[in-house]
């Protein structure tokens, strides 16, 4: 669904911008955040406009984990912006691959 495709755009988008404005962990936190924002953008945007292709999705579901795991290396708040939004991008990634996996052999 190139929905959910969009959707992980914007919030790979809001996640970088967020990461640089407001990210309270210093360097190493706004580094891991804009590298899985970055990841979270460019995959996103292949997988909405590509033909379908689960490997993509899945990579997008992996940026988002990637996300999360930035916020407990540096042991952040568990319920940060970073840790949620990877949280909604890899839950929509995945959903995403299985939904494109499915509709591929069809």
């Amino acid at each position: 669904m190139k929905t959910l495709s969009w959707i992980n755009f914007l919030l790979g988008v809001w996640l970088l911008a967020a990461g640089v404005a407001f990210s309270a962990g210093g360097g190493r936190m706004m580094a891991g955040e804009s590298v899985a924002a970055v990841l979270i953008i460019v995959l996103a945007y292949a997988s909405a406009v590509a033909p379908p292709h689960p490997g993509i999705s899945w990579g997008v579901a992996l940026a988002g984990l990637w996300a999360m795991l930035v916020d407990y290396v540096v042991h952040a708040n568990p319920r940060s912006h970073a840790a949620l939004l990877g949280l909604a991008v890899t839950v929509f990634g995945a959903l995403n691959a299985f939904y494109r996996h499915t509709h591929a052999h069809a």
